[in-house]
């Protein structure tokens, strides 16, 4: 299996902090984070490429979705800080050639007054760790 979910995550958790230091980033969902603006990113799916395979059994690509789950419960501007972070996760992935899927607000029947942006994120990744769009 090709993994480049912890150096993924390592840089995208340093960036994110670095514009908002108080967040709280995981790459683990967790039912009551500690504080807010909370941020899960994490790698939620990974397929060999068929189309990659070669005689030498190894992996050589595989489809990857990356999801981000933004969470603020802000009095004020929730979704302006919901937005402000998943930015600059959006601004990362598409360097590393990673396609948009989406970028929504989810309601959060959990805690209304916790407002929750998701953005999910797809591409290929070589067994070199190169990326591209899929």
């Amino acid at each position: 299996m090709i993994d480049i979910e912890a150096s993924l995550y390592d840089e995208l958790a340093r960036l994110v902090l670095a514009e908002f230091p108080d967040a709280y980033v995981s790459n683990e969902h967790v039912l009551t984070p500690p504080m807010f603006p909370a941020v899960f990113i994490e790698q939620t799916f990974s397929s060999e490429v068929d189309g990659r395979r070669d005689s030498s059994s190894g992996e050589n690509a595989n489809a990857i979705i990356w999801t981000a789950n933004v969470y603020s419960n802000s009095q004020s501007g929730a979704k302006q800080e919901c937005r402000a972070i998943l930015s600059i996760i959006d601004e990362r992935m598409r360097l590393y050639n990673m396609k948009r899927l989406t970028a929504r607000p989810i309601d959060n029947a959990a805690d209304p007054s916790i407002y929750r942006y998701v953005g999910r994120y797809t591409g290929l990744v070589d067994k070199q760790g190169n990326m591209y769009w899929r």
